[in-house]
């Protein structure tokens, strides 16, 4: 487990939240990707395992948007939908 402080903890459970709402259709996938990089970046965490890993997972969203925009249907990205998810919740384990 990492170490968080409040605010960290908020924004590390909002990308938790935005995965599931961009699965539930209430957010657009080019806003999504982009704001699970802006709450890694708002948290300001230090440890370079955790945000290395946290790229290695967030990086095929990113190429998939850069590849297709907002044209991306939940089920072409699951996979990479539930890999960070459970990253994400392994972290605050």
């Amino acid at each position: 487990m990492i170490l968080m402080d409040e605010r960290q903890s908020r924004l590390w459970h909002r990308m938790i939240q935005l995965i599931d709402e961009f699965r539930q259709g209430k957010v657009k996938y080019y806003k999504f990707v982009n704001e699970l990089e802006s709450a890694l970046d708002a948290g300001e965490f230090r440890d370079n395992h955790l945000i290395n890993k946290w790229y290695d997972l967030w990086t095929p969203l990113e190429v998939t948007r850069a590849q297709q925009g907002n044209d991306v249907k939940v089920e072409e990205v699951e996979k990479y939908l539930t890999d960070m998810r459970s990253f994400l919740e392994s972290v605050l384990d």
